[in-house]
């Protein structure tokens, strides 16, 4: 047995049934006449498989042949003239068949050799059974055509017309032996006709053989195009930031981009023919709703895994009932940290243009007021007046510079982070307090997140102040911040919470508490939450309040750091 052939069978293992041997061998098991089939055959098969073809003509030629003569049946004309030599013809064709299918198998002597040699063994016996059948007039000859043929093809049509021209040439000579010899009347002009057939087939069979290498170079040529283009097509998407999956008509996925693998968390989980339907229903319910009705609007799905909102968008790409579909998956996330930054950009220019405008009329109203104050002659209540201008003018300063500090931070510069390590130097270096001020609950000590160092700064600062600032006394002393760091364990995602133990949020208040200007201090500027949201949302995490029965937390959740690396 070849290579090939045992390489696609399943191994017998030593715990086989006795039967299971046999049924092995009889499934392997080939005759050495019939070509080996194989879909993927390899040149040098593709090169003798005709010469398998050629020798099973032979052999159902020859075989007819002793058939008739074992079962004594005369056919006209085949070898009514020489009975004795069609016999023996016959017999030595059937042998020389049998020998020639075991050297095609062995593929020995070499194939140039082989196909000539064959070839002027068919030439021969043909010529000595239509010389034992009478010559031309019995019309063995068309027996000539389909050697003829195989000479073009297996010879790539070079030696064909000299086959055509030798053949015509002997049964020209045969046709005055047998009238000069034997008496037997004969028909040059049939013998003519005959030649002029066998030249045609020859000339045609060559221009096909043309005709097909040409086919075969421009589909070789044409193979190759498509395998590029199929690669550079690849490579595009692969490095597409936007998700994109292709499916077909039944919505099995036959190509996906690594950007919607991260994105569906999908890795790992890929087989060949993978359906919609087997990661997400909804995903697959949409797409088929889309099938249906192809106008419908551009649809949102939440997934289950990290409860990321997307935004999903289908084009056909094709008017047939059977083309496939691209679907775009974009983020929601980041779709709103672009929005955000456009947002922040916006504000920064509107800042920095009114900043002077602001800034220079309330240092002067405060350097009046100033001076007012020193004034001998004032009175005490117009001192009080003064001090209201000086406090307010204060506070709106801090306005201004607050919102300057947001908007100087148009493009948020992302980088990996150490959280546990950040938050112990964040503590040690800004917060002078001692430390019995704050509980630290590090579930994971070694946690990475990508965020902008500036901003978690800020947002952390915020957070930590809001908490200070509403935490009770109590037996004399405050109770400690707790700081919790861990993940979500549902999608893993890092997360940060500030709790302290003090008055709950009324319920009233907690839709305006990321408000602008919100604030339920006299002295407070209500703009650290909503600028500590608006910095959350352009590193892609999220800043929420979490209702607990005694005192506040906020929770910043940051995103899948593998999402921020593509």
């Amino acid at each position: 047995m070849s290579k090939s052939e045992s390489s696609g069978d399943t191994p017998i293992n030593n715990t086989q049934t006795p039967q299971q041997p046999f049924v092995e061998r009889r499934r392997t098991r080939q005759s050495i006449f019939l070509p080996e089939f194989n879909p993927r055959l390899t040149p040098e098969q593709k090169a003798w498989r005709p010469l398998h073809l050629l020798n099973l003509y032979r052999l159902l030629i020859s075989g007819i042949f002793v058939a008739l003569i074992f079962t004594n049946t005369q056919l006209i004309p085949f070898g009514v003239s020489q009975p004795e030599l069609f016999q023996i013809v016959s017999f030595g064709y059937l042998i020389a068949s049998i020998l020639i299918g075991i050297t095609i198998r062995w593929r020995w002597p070499t194939l140039s050799f082989q196909v000539h040699a064959h070839i002027i063994l068919d030439f021969c016996t043909i010529i000595l059974i239509m010389h034992a059948s009478g010559g031309v007039k019995s019309g063995v000859g068309l027996l000539f055509l389909l050697p003829i043929a195989a000479a073009s093809i297996l010879s790539f049509g070079r030696s064909s017309i000299f086959y055509s021209a030798t053949i015509t040439l002997i049964l020209f000579i045969d046709q005055s032996y047998l009238k000069l010899s034997l008496d037997i009347p004969t028909s040059y002009t049939q013998t003519g006709l005959l030649g002029v057939i066998l030249f045609l087939t020859a000339i045609l069979t060559n221009y096909l053989v043309n005709k097909t290498e040409e086919s075969v170079e421009i589909a070789s040529q044409r193979e190759v195009d498509l395998a590029n283009m199929e690669q550079l097509t690849q490579f595009i998407m692969q490095r597409m930031q936007t998700a994109v999956i292709v499916v077909d008509y039944l919505g099995n996925i036959k190509l996906i981009n690594d950007t919607a693998v991260n994105l569906l968390k999908l890795k790992g989980t890929l087989k060949k023919q993978t359906n919609l339907y087997e990661f997400s229903l909804e995903l697959g319910d949409l797409f088929q709703t889309w099938r249906a009705t192809p106008d419908s609007q551009n649809q949102k799905i939440n997934h289950e895994s990290d409860s990321t909102d997307l935004n999903i968008k289908f084009a056909a790409l094709g008017d047939k009932a059977n083309s496939g579909t691209v679907i775009f998956l974009e983020n929601n996330v980041e779709i709103i940290q672009q929005a955000q930054q456009l947002k922040l950009a916006s504000l920064g220019r509107l800042t920095a243009s009114i900043a002077h405008e602001l800034r220079n009329p309330l240092a002067a109203i405060r350097h009046a007021g100033e001076l007012l104050n020193e004034s001998p002659s004032l009175e005490e209540t117009d001192k009080r007046l003064t001090e209201i201008i000086d406090k307010q003018s204060v506070r709106v300063n801090e306005i201004i510079g607050t919102v300057l500090d947001l908007s100087r931070r148009q493009q948020a510069e992302q980088e990996c982070i150490n959280l546990s390590q950040w938050v112990q130097e964040f503590l040690n270096e800004y917060i002078q307090l001692p430390q019995e001020r704050f509980y630290l609950k590090f579930e994971i000590e070694d946690l990475k997140i990508v965020f902008d160092r500036q901003h978690l700064h800020q947002i952390f600062n915020n957070l930590i102040q809001n908490a200070l600032r509403h935490t009770i006394e109590y037996n004399h002393h405050f109770r400690p911040i707790v700081i919790t760091i861990g993940t979500d364990y549902m999608n893993k995602n890092a997360f940060l919470n500030v709790m302290n133990y003090g008055p709950c949020i009324p319920e009233e208040n907690l839709s305006q508490i990321f408000e602008p200007f919100f604030t339920t201090e006299a002295a407070g500027t209500g703009l650290g939450l909503y600028i500590s949201r608006e910095m959350a949302v352009c590193n892609s995490a999220k800043l929420e309040y979490i209702n607990i029965k005694e005192g506040a937390c906020f929770q910043l959740s940051f995103a899948d750091p593998r999402r921020s690396k593509q």
